[in-house]
């Protein structure tokens, strides 16, 4: 690829020092599996449990991660959380949809720290391996309070791997149409200092048979143009005091695959290139008063499309940084409160964007938890503030949430929450050349829940209804003249029920059988125009409904998997008048 980072040899000098300390040997390792606790801070910014949160959380732990197989964070997301994932063919552009929303209205974070592209305003998930991660959180609903622009649909959070003593994993795989994968971790950890390196390789060249219609007389044929490559190198530095903590970390990722056309279409030879280096810390210091918390990320990403057919090859470059503090105290024997600022640039280049396609943001926030002996109380309140070429834009977003423990000696839980979310333009949304509309407003709208969560040991049920009504979503439509334009048009009502079983056995050290069940029903229609023959409608390609489940088993160094999904109906016209048949994929992994 063309493009190259002037900083590369950063995460050289990172991964390299992941053997701290004396060298490493190889070790036989019985069962690597770390199970995590079930901790999760998503949906409050503090430690608590699934059960004790105020909203429906999701949380993907190591064991699990194992246990699905997936390769990459769409595959996984799409088995095994309430998500939809839209995926445009197998290595194609994988990104995600939660309770109807659109790709750019989830929030996806890397520790904490918010990593979409902001010039598309979304993030391909099936650049993500899960082999860098040590557990994965999925919120549905209103966030911005907590985390600012993009949660309108929800947050995910990736947590990557960190040293958990010295240890030395490989691992590889073959399939068929020429997949390759392959990996390597090296751990070490020296009392308070821990380090890790990981290196990540997957290939394949795609080329399946299959019946061409289009052909006469019809005939079989191999998919072209359909290869792909994948490279990440990850690295992290830990140092952990009796008073304070710090980790660092870098991921660098290259990757590059052919886009092939549709059907019989005559292959066009297009190419896409995605390159992308972030370096992120996080530090965490105690004092008497409470504990303060500082982090910060950058991040510089290049996309290169290359299509021979139109005579295009242009490449698009963009560039975050982000600073955030918090601090956090317990000003009485009830209450956990947080108050923090963030800051935040974007800058974009690519041929056809304004040459000031750039922003700033300043937001602050605060945050706490309340204890009312079973009731916990979740109030959040942020404001955040973004500035563009001449434009700028404040926006105030509060959001309540409550647990109440129903029963003293059961484990049934009432969770219910109120919040206000945003979503502010995208580069290409602003910037576009032509076309581009600085003056868009940004995108709003507010989500109220409700559930029932119970929990009996090894098995845990959830069952939440929601609500949630958007304006100002952005559309892109045509202009008189000849191109598109975007402009604040749509209005969306979406209302469902999202119910979940879990269910983990394990009966000795060697045998172990987990399974789950997940359903979800979601109406999601346009309001935007009563006199449009889209008015009421559902929005295009949200299934209404899908059912999802999985059975795996351990039997000693063997693993056995089973899952199954259904995908209802979606339809791909505004006003309804064609859809996609529903359809079943059944997975078995040994």
């Amino acid at each position: 690829m063309a493009v190259r980072f002037r900083y590369f040899w950063l995460v050289l000098l990172l991964l390299g020092s992941g053997a701290m300390g004396r060298g490493l040997r190889a070790q036989g390792v019985v069962d690597t599996t770390l199970v995590l606790p079930n901790v999760m801070v998503t949906a409050t910014r503090m430690q608590t449990t699934t059960a004790a949160a105020s909203s429906r959380v999701t949380v993907i732990d190591a064991a699990a991660l194992e246990a699905s197989g997936a390769q990459d964070v769409a595959e996984l997301l799409a088995a095994r959380t309430g998500a939809f994932l839209r995926r445009y063919g197998d290595g194609g552009l994988a990104t995600i949809s939660l309770r109807g929303t659109g790709t750019s209205q989830t929030l996806v974070l890397l520790d904490g720290h918010r990593i979409a592209d902001p010039q598309l305003g979304q993030l391909d998930l099936s650049l993500l391996p899960t082999i860098l991660l040590e557990s994965v959180e999925v919120m549905p609903g209103a966030a911005s309070p907590l985390y600012g622009t993009d949660a309108l649909g929800g947050v995910i959070n990736l947590r990557t791997r960190r040293a958990t003593g010295r240890q030395v994993r490989a691992q590889g795989g073959y399939g068929a149409f020429d997949e390759r994968t392959g990996g390597l971790l090296i751990s070490e950890k020296t009392g308070p200092f821990s380090g890790l390196a990981l290196v990540e390789y997957a290939a394949a060249e795609g080329d399946y048979p299959y019946l061409d219609k289009g052909l006469f007389p019809p005939g079989e044929v191999r998919r072209e143009g359909a290869d792909r490559t994948r490279l990440s190198l990850y690295g992290t530095l830990g140092y952990t005091g009796t008073r304070s903590r710090l980790r660092v970390g870098a991921w660098y990722g290259d990757a590059e695959r052919g886009l092939p056309t549709l059907g019989s279409s005559r292959p066009r030879q297009e190419r896409q290139w995605d390159e992308h280096l972030r370096l992120w810390a996080d530090g965490e210091r105690r004092f008497g008063w409470g504990t303060l918390r500082l982090g910060g990320l950058v991040q510089q990403s290049a996309l290169r499309y290359a299509n021979p057919f139109l005579g295009l090859d242009e490449t698009g470059c963009t560039r975050t940084e982000a600073f955030e503090a918090e601090a956090q105290a317990r000003p009485g024997r009830r209450w956990l409160l947080a108050a923090g600022l963030e800051a935040g640039y974007g800058r974009a280049r690519h041929p056809s964007l304004a040459a000031d396609a750039a922003e700033q943001h300043l937001g602050a926030f605060v945050h706490g938890t309340g204890h009312y002996g079973r009731l916990l109380l979740y109030p959040a309140l942020r404001f955040d503030g973004y500035r563009a070429d001449t434009s700028a834009v404040a926006t105030v977003n509060p959001r309540l949430g409550l647990n109440l423990r129903l029963l003293p000696d059961a484990a049934l839980h009432l969770k219910a929450s109120a919040g206000r979310a945003f979503r502010m333009p995208t580069f290409n949304d602003r910037f576009w050349q032509p076309g581009g509309n600085p003056d868009l407003a940004p995108e709003r709208g507010w989500t109220y829940e409700a559930g029932l969560l119970w929990n009996h040991g090894s098995g845990e049920a959830e069952a939440t209804f929601f609500l949630a009504h958007f304006r100002d979503q952005i559309v892109w439509a045509p202009t008189p003249v000849g191109f598109w334009a975007p402009d604040n048009l749509q209005r969306v009502l979406s209302r469902g029920l999202e119910a979940s079983y879990r269910h983990r056995l394990a009966t000795t050290r060697r045998f172990g059988l987990d399974g789950s069940l997940f359903y979800t029903l979601t109406h999601a229609r346009d309001r935007s125009d009563p006199e449009a023959r889209a008015y009421d409608q559902p929005l295009r390609h949200v299934p209404r409904h899908q059912l999802k489940g999985h059975l795996d088993a351990r039997f000693g160094p063997v693993r056995a998997g089973l899952a199954g999904r259904y995908t209802g109906r979606r339809y791909t016209t505004t006003d309804g008048s064609r859809f996609l048949d529903p359809h079943f994929l059944l997975d078995a992994h040994l």
